[in-house]
């Protein structure tokens, strides 16, 4: 694909892939899979002699690993429980202990699945929710159905997706602090669209953690010249950091919709077979210093392995560098038109003018 051809064509096909401290004590829990329609490790080996990077996760002093197995799912995986699972525990003996985790998703439902694959070790995990009432359940027997599901007391983080006082859900922030306070949900959190999403419930309820867009291309939380009132906000990791808010990445390539084109435009300029694009988008957000944790779906063992990978051997070299810089540079003009309008937002996320540092930390 040429660079005058970059996101031009309307097959974008969709590429789930993904993302200190200690490590986690070794893994040694496996299930042997039979008639696998994917195979394990042919794409990319899985990787060995490394650990997987731990965070503390704001001020909540929950350790969170540094990558975290998404919650995204599609409807074509449904039936292949069996090598799911394998991924699911492959994680996990990688050194990956958080797990997050959408009830209904394309029609896919993923509790009662996740449930079962994770219970083995249910307590040496975390689970993580968006929690949403579904098929006719209100919120409280939605949270009792989770807690059920994943045959726990308690679940780990949950977040709400709920930005505004006129929101007819807004009382149920003050439900799920509640619960946070009975110790039935230890951190309490929110994704984020737009900056201003924050405002005004930063400051009315104690946030522990915030979910939010960021990769080598979408990266406004560094620009506070971008707001109507730049003296009032700090740029996103600033501000979590100085109110103690955990900070949780997610979309590290760009979401489904440019992960492909991407890394078709990555192909045309890289030099080195060896040179993974996908490693060096990782590397980004590792070397940024921003993120506690991130979130990204995976699809196929290969992807498990070539993630990890990253963190494993997280040194962003030269000449990633200047592939990220040269994708970046054509994506500038030409990444927007591919977005579906549920996803126009993303353009509020990739900065106007100029490019931070890839290793500038908070």
């Amino acid at each position: 694909m040429k660079r005058r051809n970059f996101i031009s064509s309307a097959a974008t096909g969709v590429l789930g892939m993904g993302l200190g401290g200690c490590a986690l004590k070794p893994r040694t829990m496996k299930i042997e899979a039979e008639g696998v329609p994917f195979s394990f490790g042919d794409n990319y080996p899985k990787p060995k002699g490394g650990s997987m990077p731990m965070k503390k996760l704001g001020k909540t002093g929950i350790e969170v690993s540094n990558f975290c197995f998404g919650s995204h799912m599609r409807a074509y995986l449904r039936p292949y429980e069996r090598e799911r699972e394998r991924m699911v525990r492959e994680a996990y003996d990688l050194g990956i202990n958080i797990f997050d985790v959408y009830d209904k998703e394309h029609e896919v439902y993923q509790y009662e699945p996740m449930g079962r694959y994770l219970k083995p070790m249910i307590n040496d995990v975390l689970i993580s929710i968006a929690l949403l009432p579904y098929d006719g359940r209100n919120l409280q027997q939605q949270f009792e159905r989770d807690l059920r599901v994943f045959g726990r007391d308690h679940i780990d983080l949950v977040r709400l997706h709920v930005y505004k006082k006129e929101d007819a859900n807004w009382a149920y922030w003050d439900q799920v602090f509640k619960w946070k306070e009975e110790g039935k949900i230890r951190a309490v959190g929110v994704p984020i669209h737009y900056y201003d999403d924050l405002f005004p419930l930063i400051d009315e309820y104690p946030i522990d953690y915030v979910v939010y867009p960021f990769n080598f291309y979408m990266n406004v939380c560094w620009d506070s010249y971008r707001m109507k009132n730049p003296e009032k906000y700090a740029t996103i990791p600033q501000l979590l950091k100085e109110r103690g808010v955990g900070s949780i990445t997610m979309k590290p390539f760009g979401g489904d919709y440019l992960a492909t084109p991407f890394i078709d435009v990555a192909d045309t300029f890289k030099k080195e077979k060896e040179l993974r694009f996908a490693q060096s988008m990782l590397r980004y957000i590792i070397n940024s210093g921003v993120a506690d944790t991130t979130f990204t779906g995976m699809y196929y063992p290969s992807h498990i392995y070539e993630n990890v990978d990253a963190y494993y051997n997280p040194a962003l070299s030269s000449e990633e560098e200047r592939l990220l810089n040269k994708v970046r540079k054509v994506a500038r003009t030409k990444a927007y038109s591919m977005l579906p309008g549920h996803y126009k937002f993303f353009r509020h996320w990739v900065p106007d003018h100029g490019h931070e540092s890839m290793t500038r930390t908070v």
